[in-house]
């Protein structure tokens, strides 16, 4: 007898080899999971000072901001109600006095602290001819001219004050602030 060809043979297959190809699982073996953790882990410590250094960066810049609308404010109140409008400053931060009053309590003058959230600046230094106070008179014009240096731990805003039009412009230091 002659033997069948094969086209017409069944396949033969044992019951182990069809369970080992379906029982096969793909997964992720400890090692592959380790490794990858650790890349993950590298490429977080590269990027955290980078990430730190322009949220410094960006803290100062918006505490610039915020001072310079102030300044403007104070100087537009002033022209609204021809009275003088005062900013005093200090080491943590400023306020603002007479007509302008604070948003959270209407009997409370309106004040900033810089050095709390979400500024957390590390120094504020006013100079207005010598004094940490300005006073715009009635025509929104300024007793002085002068600065003010807001500084975090690497970077550094200055907002300046024009003497003769009250405006103010913000120049930032993009060198790192030089630390004690």
């Amino acid at each position: 007898m002659q033997p069948l060809p094969r086209k017409l043979l069944p396949a033969y297959r044992s019951p182990m080899s069809g369970r080992r190809r379906h029982d096969r699982s793909y997964a992720f073996t400890l090692v592959e999971l380790v490794i990858v953790v650790l890349v993950i882990g590298v490429l977080a410590a590269a990027a955290t000072p980078a990430f730190l250094d322009s949220l410094m960066f960006h803290r100062v810049e918006s505490a610039a901001r915020r001072l310079k609308a102030d300044l403007e404010q104070a100087q537009q109140m002033a022209r609204l109600t021809s009275t003088g409008q005062s900013v005093t400053f200090t080491t943590s931060g400023y306020t603002l006095s007479n007509l302008i009053k604070s948003l959270d309590d209407p009997a409370a003058q309106y004040s900033v602290n810089l050095q709390e959230p979400p500024y957390e600046l590390s120094s504020v230094t006013a100079n207005f001819g010598g004094a940490q106070l300005i006073t715009f008179d009635g025509y929104g014009k300024p007793s002085s001219g002068g600065s003010v240096v807001l500084t975090t731990k690497n970077h550094q805003c200055t907002v300046t004050l024009d003497a003769t039009s009250g405006k103010a412009a913000i120049s930032n230091n993009h060198a790192r602030a030089r630390t004690p």
